[in-house]
């Protein structure tokens, strides 16, 4: 009858240990030895090296050559240690209820407390301890004055974050472990302390093995993670440190775990592994250690959940429509002024490179910088103009057909400018600029140089995140300022993003005049800036775009003499009007507020809009609002009889869906005065009239 696994890891004794097909020297203690007697292979020229700065290695003798194909070091498979494999070698006849990462962690942990009975004694000897903190470097055993130099960054929140997660899976598992005991004994021996260690040894040592090595047999539970791979230990494999310029192959035979080089190593030379183009945040909370200049840095940045199940559940639906969209999976965003695509930098470059046990909360999306420019993560850009689409775009995007039968392919940002596209670049903006005083406001606690080797790590991170933000930043306001007129030029016919300024010069002198007395009525000034400090920017955009509907409807409007011609409107804010009256028809019903999901919404109705950067809910009555609105226009009105707003059908329903359209149609324009600070940020309106 199978055994429950949870019994036999309490079971410390000898006859509870039996794994046949390892043979153990405990008098040795010598990995080497242990390793080579059974069936490890290391290359004649290669030896085991060790220092206090790097602990062990390989490195090729002094007086020879590894020569190009040659086999470095070779592991059978039996000698590995997880779970999976424990199971499919040693133990066919225990059974688990845990997840195979956590069963595998518990393995290692009984594998310590078993000490020198342990058939795996040797290899856990050479390995860092558990309770020798200054050789375990992870995020997770920072000091307060180590974590200093992550203050303020996204790696400060990744430690938090798997902190608790571990943690949970630790009590969990203790709970489930220990359900059955009364000796007090075992609880002492199954620290907290000691599932950290394993934990860590995990997700610096081990690597993500191929589904074939866990091919069913039987019983035999296949890992159930997203990919097929499995974390193991591979003893003598894990002896080779990490360079991302290493050309090296992995090979998985019938028996054996196999590192090859690609190129000459001469003597005296370290022996390198090649982990993947990993940025420094992935190897300060993966393996306890980062490199200078990493060409692989890069800035995370994640969607809540909320916003990532609403896009993931829009493109499924525009999928099952047959529609395509911008959010189209494979398109490209290289924001390059050549906008050529490359290869993605950050996905593993061959299925033989194996990855560690990583992070379950690994950000999904990143931005890094190029020697030309900088890159957003696949689909990033793509996936937040899904976040920030109001309802009419929502509804383009979802009956855009498809192109001979597959999704269109045209990178987001080679696209022609948008509303969408503009909220998406300005979002972006806020989203790092943020991020960037975020951390810097921490500098005035650091000290002048790290004072050890964990915050010498921690500061190339911190650097690195800074440069990548500073650089991108850089170019994207560059972009933004090309965009937008930030003088308030009174050149109407090239005016697309309207700031307050716009429309005290780019109005007819008859609106102008008449929207001034309202200006004075509602908010008692008609300068822009103080205008915005009161926060009167909805009202100022909302009678003005209703004046501009009064004016477009008067007689005399495309008079032809020569008093009035500076007066008419020009065609593009005729046609502008036109689309506002086709894509946002007015309802006789109460108009609705668009809303932003809070963090724990877990679900986004369809007809919500929401800005991902000023993530709070719009609770306000649009109807109530426009009322307010509507007694400014009366009051002006009332002292100035000649006015054009002095018309019935302005009404505070009216207004109201004016109101409505001025946060449909605008987005939240960046301070690109690095001095200032984020209130700053102002609203502007996009003519979009659905060319694009």
């Amino acid at each position: 009858m199978p055994q429950d696994l949870a019994k036999w890891l309490l079971d410390l004794s000898d006859s509870a240990n039996s794994f046949p097909r390892i043979t153990s020297n405990p008098s040795e203690g010598d990995f080497e030895l242990w390793f080579l007697a059974n069936g490890g292979h290391i290359n004649s020229t290669v030896e085991i090296a060790s220092n206090p700065s790097e602990g062990s290695f390989l490195r090729v003798h002094g007086d020879q050559n590894l020569l190009p194909g040659s086999t470095i070091i070779s592991c059978p498979h039996h000698l590995a240690l997880s779970w999976p494999s424990a199971h499919k070698y040693h133990l066919t006849h225990i059974r688990s209820s845990f997840r195979p990462h956590v069963a595998t962690r518990l393995l290692l942990m009984k594998q310590y407390l078993l000490k020198e009975r342990s058939p795996w004694c040797p290899y856990i000897k050479s390995i860092p301890q558990p309770y020798q903190k200054d050789r375990l470097n992870t995020p997770l055993y920072y000091s307060s004055d180590d974590l200093l130099w992550i203050s303020g960054t996204n790696l400060k929140h990744a430690r938090k974050v798997r902190l608790d997660a571990w943690r949970k899976e630790y009590d969990d598992a203790m709970r489930e472990l220990l359900k059955d005991q009364t000796d007090g004994d075992q609880s002492e021996l199954w620290t907290w302390e000691l599932y950290l260690w394993a934990a860590t040894v995990m997700s610096s040592r081990s690597f993500g093995v191929p589904p074939v090595f866990n091919q069913s047999e039987g019983d035999f539970p296949i890992y159930e993670n997203i990919d097929g791979r499995s974390p193991v230990l591979i003893p003598g494999l894990d002896l080779l440190n990490h360079n991302p310029s290493q050309r090296v192959a992995w090979l998985w035979d019938s028996s054996s775990c196999i590192i090859k080089n690609d190129v000459k190593i001469v003597g005296g030379s370290q022996v390198w592994n090649n982990y993947g183009p990993k940025s420094n945040a992935e190897l300060i909370m993966g393996y306890g250690f980062s490199l200078p200049e990493n060409p692989a840095d890069h800035f995370s940045i994640s969607f809540s959940q909320a916003i990532s199940d609403y896009i993931r559940a829009t493109k499924s639906r525009r999928i099952a429509l047959g529609s395509s969209s911008e959010c189209a999976k494979g398109s490209g965003n290289a924001f390059r002024s050549e906008h050529t695509n490359i290869k993605n930098g950050l996905s593993m470059e061959s299925v033989d490179i194996l990855e560690t046990e990583g992070p379950a909360e690994q950000d999904i999306h990143w931005v890094r910088t190029l020697d030309n420019g900088f890159e957003f993560s696949p689909s990033f850009l793509e996936d937040f103009s899904i976040a920030v689409e109001n309802h009419r775009e929502r509804l383009q995007a979802d009956n855009v057909p498809l192109l001979n039968g597959k999704f269109l392919n045209t990178p987001f940002l080679d696209t022609p400018l948008s509303r969408k596209k503009l909220h998406v670049i300005c979002a972006v903006v806020m989203i790092l600029q943020k991020a960037q005083t975020t951390i810097r406001k921490h500098d005035k606690y650091l000290p002048e140089e790290p004072q050890n080797a964990r915050q010498l790590d921690a500061a190339r991170y911190r650097q690195g995140q800074l440069r990548v933000l500073e650089h991108v930043l850089g170019s994207l306001y560059g972009s933004l300022k090309s965009y937008v007129d930030i003088n308030g030029s009174d050149n109407a016919r090239s005016i697309r993003v309207i700031r307050l300024e716009h429309i005290m010069t780019a109005s007819s002198k008859r609106l102008l005049k008449d929207f001034r007395t309202v200006l004075n009525a509602g908010m008692r000034t008609r300068d822009p800036s103080k205008i915005r400090e009161r926060g009167g920017t909805d009202f100022a955009f909302t009678v003005w775009l209703c004046g501009l509907w009064v004016y477009a409807q008067t007689d005399n409007k495309n008079c032809g003499d020569d008093t009035a011609s500076d007066a008419d409107l020009e065609p593009h804010f005729l046609q502008w009007l036109q689309f506002l009256y086709e894509t946002h028809p007015e309802d006789t019903t109460k108009p609705q507020s668009p809303r932003t999901p809070r963090a724990d919404t877990h679900k986004i109705e369809e007809n919500e809009w929401f800005d991902p950067v000023r993530n709070q809910d719009t609770e306000e009555d649009l109807s109530s609002v426009a009322a307010s609105y509507l007694d400014a226009v009366h009051a002006a009105v009332a002292k100035h009889p000649h006015s054009l707003y002095n018309d019935p059908k302005i009404t505070a329903q009216r207004l109201a869906w004016y109101l409505n359209i001025v946060r449909m149609e605008g987005v939240w324009y960046p301070n690109l005065q690095e001095s200032e600070q984020e209130e700053d940020d102002e609203w502007v309106l996009f003519l979009d009239c659905g060319s694009t």
